[in-house]
């Protein structure tokens, strides 16, 4: 029986374990990256495009061409694109970030000969009816003008500008008359430019089938696909502001939110695991420092979290919140504490271990079947990364010492650094 006085022997979690990935070519040469696994006969299919907001040259042309594509073909009008979707009990997703846009396909593997031919027209040909894209520009305002009267998103505006400068593409935030400027010609011209079978990378898992290369061949792989030339996609140089503290006022806002934050290395960068150890320890998890001090002991807010986003030319080490604004001085005071500390002092045993066991179960959560490990590759597009990058990210989290995380401190948390952006009071 179990003895409840006895208290359990503690073991950091082993033994993540990745699917492995096979390649197929279609013929007309689109890359196709496999990851077989699960149980069920379901599928997930990515199609990803180098169609993001630093390939498009207006504001919003990007998000709205990805959103669009799926209100219309040339033979499916949205209804019926909605309609045939569920009926087959499939679901279509996009997003759409800096470099990269995708649309995204879940079905049950029987239904894909169904499936594929509305998402082939939905790829090959939308139309981009005008009405569509007058229904889409009035929600996207309207939802502009609601996002702009919260604090936080003031906030992350702010910052994006100020770290990056106005002129770079990661500091363009999207403004009112962004949405009197875009066109439908723009989405339509953006479509044949980007949307083309030579700058196309599919992402399939699950149990797609014996037959998924020759339905694949059939609905993509021909030549009926417009070509696209490859442009070189060279960021300006990054500039940000000479002013290190920026208020963006707020009338009658309840709240203050905060934004402290510095550009950063990316994925590629041989300090990135150990930095995000470090960011944890900050403020990546309910257990943080920042946490700690900010919200169990001071009362400052309801939660805090710190964060590190890698882009593919440029990473950002953030801290955000959202404080009454007569203490949203202390905050950031305290915040910068808590910097100090990690600069100073060594992290003791028992809090590295803590955060280790909370990563490691972390990470093989995130990593649990196929469909997330297609997500965790195609994280990795555009690095010089392969999925062995997250082994390495175990290990680095096992080994990782409180001496490394007091160097690594030292380097990326100088208050001298940080920008700090406040919207609000």
């Amino acid at each position: 029986m179990l003895n409840r006085k006895e208290e359990p022997v503690f073991a950091l979690p082993t033994g993540l374990s990745l699917l492995n990935k096979s390649d197929i070519t279609l013929k007309n040469g689109i890359a196709v990256h496999l990851i077989k696994g699960g149980t069920q006969e379901v599928t997930k299919i990515d199609f990803v495009f180098p169609a993001g907001v630093v390939q498009s040259s207006k504001a919003l042309v990007a998000s709205f061409t990805n959103v669009l594509m799926q209100e219309g073909t040339k033979s499916y009008s949205a209804f019926d694109v909605a309609e045939k979707m569920d009926y087959y009990g499939a679901y279509l997703g996009q997003s759409t970030n800096y470099h990269h846009a995708q649309i995204t396909l879940y079905a049950l593997t029987k239904y894909l000969p169904q499936v594929l031919p509305v998402l082939e027209e939905i790829l090959k040909c939308p139309s981009f009816n005008q009405h569509e894209f007058d229904v889409h520009l009035a929600k996207k305002k309207q939802d502009h003008q609601v996002e702009s009267e919260k604090v936080k998103t003031l906030a992350f505006r702010k910052t994006q500008e100020v770290l990056f400068g106005t002129g770079h593409i990661y500091g363009r935030v999207a403004k009112r008359n962004h949405y009197d400027e875009i066109q439908l010609a723009d989405i339509k011209e953006f479509h044949k430019k980007q949307y083309a079978s030579n700058l196309c990378t599919i992402l399939i898992a699950g149990q797609p089938g014996d037959e998924i290369e020759s339905l694949l061949n059939t609905h993509f792989g021909g030549n009926d696909w417009s070509n696209s030339t490859v442009e070189n996609q060279d960021l300006p140089q990054i500039n940000s502001h000479k002013d290190s503290f920026h208020l963006v006022e707020k009338e009658n806002a309840m709240q203050s939110a905060i934004r402290i934050s510095r550009t950063c290395v990316t994925k590629e960068h041989e300090d990135y695991h150990g930095l995000l150890v470090l960011n944890t320890l900050l403020g990546g998890y309910f257990g943080s420092r920042l946490m700690n001090n900010l919200r169990e002991e001071k009362g400052l807010t309801y939660g805090i979290s710190s964060y590190l986003v890698s882009y593919l030319k440029k990473g950002v080490l953030g801290i955000a919140t959202e404080v009454v604004a007569e203490k949203r001085d202390l905050a950031v005071k305290e915040v910068f504490v808590e910097m100090k500390k990690l600069r100073e002092e060594l992290v003791g045993e028992e809090e590295m271990s803590r955060v280790k066991n909370y990563m490691l179960g972390d990470l093989m959560r995130n990593l649990d079947g196929p469909f997330s490990i297609s997500d965790a590759y195609r994280g990795l597009l555009g690095f010089d990364l392969d999925i062995d990058y997250y082994k390495k990210f175990e290990q680095a989290i096992k080994d990782i010492t409180p001496k490394d995380i007091l160097g690594l401190a030292n380097k990326y948390l100088l208050e001298k650094d940080f920008y700090v952006v406040i919207a609000g009071k």
